[in-house]
């Protein structure tokens, strides 16, 4: 037989109570962000649009903490609505930098320096533009991250307590017992 090492209160408390909450915060904020990103791609198939042309488009390469890295397109264009210049450089919501250089690659073929395009922005703040209107599949994957992660914290916070309670139960006093036995 082994015997259980006893639980502290304090890891008891950390871990029952406070262990979820990061993951609910996270997916809630994913979430928000993701969602406000959805709606804006939605509504930007209704933006007006202007005429703008492409002033530089370029492969760049993000490296990460630990070695790795992502490529990204950077696609920098500008147009001018009433006598006022603005510049853009999102393509579409939901842009996305990956290991494989090719997904930003095809991005800047089609955006090559020079191109004249169509620049969809939105009417309360023209300098929120994008060239590519409308719900990517790629939009998605933010609040997706973000609903797991809040479901996942939220099922934590709920089943927590519970397990501690049922493997560590507590005497009387509140006390975790010393030891428990496991057959």
């Amino acid at each position: 037989m082994q015997t259980q090492q006893p639980v502290t209160p304090t890891v008891r408390f950390f871990f029952s109570r406070l262990f979820p909450w990061p993951f609910i915060i996270a997916g809630a904020l994913l979430s928000w962000f993701g969602i406000r990103s959805l709606l804006r791609a939605e509504d930007s198939v209704k933006w007006p649009t202007a005429h703008g042309v492409v002033q530089s488009s370029s492969l760049e390469y993000h490296t990460g903490n630990k070695g790795g890295g992502t490529y990204h397109a950077h696609v920098l264009y500008s147009y001018s609505l009433d006598g006022s210049n603005f510049s853009g450089d999102r393509i579409a919501y939901g842009d996305y930098g990956s290991s494989d250089p090719s997904h930003a690659q095809r991005i800047i073929n089609r955006y090559p320096a020079g191109t004249k395009v169509t620049v969809h922005y939105m009417p309360s703040n023209p300098e929120e533009c994008l060239l590519e209107p409308g719900i990517a599949p790629q939009a998605l994957v933010l609040p997706g991250f973000g609903i797991l992660f809040f479901v996942a914290g939220a099922m934590m916070a709920v089943a927590l307590p519970k397990v501690f309670a049922r493997v560590y139960p507590t005497d009387q006093n509140g006390d975790a017992n010393q030891a428990r036995q496991i057959s």
